[in-house]
């Protein structure tokens, strides 16, 4: 597989230094983005989180928005991942540094894009567990899409664990923030559809933002609300990110009402809307 690594492409994969700070102390942030046919979909919201991630922890990015697109595009092609769906993922950390903590000597970021084809998931129900592990909602690793994501591998890891296909991470009131690697819709019995606040602990997520701002097209209220974790036995769950769209989900093995099936697709018609349109407006570039 070909990477792309701080300007160049490259067919070693272990071209990591062993004094990255991203390696070493998870000091950096990253990006997974859904391509279709070779094109990312929603680049530019893409680009514009990592860029606040990067401004919050002090990196100075270097790379521009026009490089790191022709950089995907390239790589879909040698990867062969320039038809269909494809992931990619973007990590920039702060770079080589001195042993210790200190960041006074790490002045040349660290910039890795990789693409490869994407299979992709079915689309049955998911089933979910609460977490032991929780999401610490004050912490700037909530906020943006640090490195440090270890809370979030032990969540998934008790999801696995309890044979679920994830697990539902509550923040330190006991509220829910998001899943493992998603953001968490909950479709009330009344037909609410609710998602935390950011200040909950969930990450302004990708998808989570397109439905936000296009529910309304479909005649629904989307809104951002506290989650009690007592709602989710009784609710129907909608776990998104940018490579799965929108899933439906469970705690453990409940069923779905056929009211909030309609929902759920009423919703997942708005994003596959305004990615059609994302990856077109992009073609026409």
């Amino acid at each position: 597989m070909t990477i792309y690594f701080s300007g160049q492409y490259l067919d070693d994969p272990t071209s990591i230094n062993v004094a990255d700070r991203g390696f070493l102390l998870g000091d950096g942030i990253f990006e997974t983005i859904l391509l279709r046919d070779g094109q990312p979909a929603f680049f530019s919201a893409h680009i514009a989180r990592l860029t606040a991630g990067a401004a919050a922890l002090g990196i100075d990015v270097k790379f521009t928005e026009t490089e790191i697109a022709k950089a995907i595009t390239d790589l879909a092609e040698r990867n062969g991942a320039k038809k269909g769906a494809a992931s990619c993922r973007i990590t920039l950390t702060r770079g080589v540094g001195a042993r210790g903590l200190s960041a006074e000597d790490a002045n040349e970021p660290t910039l890795l894009v990789t693409v490869s084809p994407y299979k992709g998931t079915g689309g049955e129900s998911l089933r979910l567990m609460v977490a032991r592990a929780s999401r610490a909602e004050r912490s700037i690793s909530a906020r943006y899409k640090t490195l440090n994501y270890l809370d979030n591998v032990l969540a998934r890891e008790e999801a696995r664990a309890a044979k679920m296909d994830d697990a539902i991470m509550l923040n330190h009131a006991g509220r829910v923030a998001c899943a493992s690697a998603a953001n968490v819709f909950v479709i009330r019995e009344d037909g609410e559809v609710v998602t935390p606040p950011v200040r909950e602990g969930a990450l302004s997520g990708i998808v989570r933002n397109v439905l936000l701002q296009t529910a309304n097209n479909a005649g629904l209220a989307v809104v951002e609300a506290e989650i009690d974790r007592h709602e989710l036995k009784k609710s129907a769950i909608i776990l998104t990110n940018s490579l799965i769209g929108l899933r439906l989900a469970t705690i453990k093995s409940g069923e779905v009402s056929a009211s909030a099936q309609k929902i759920f697709d009423k919703l997942k018609s708005c994003y596959e809307n305004a990615l059609r349109d994302d990856l077109k407006m992009r073609a026409g570039h």
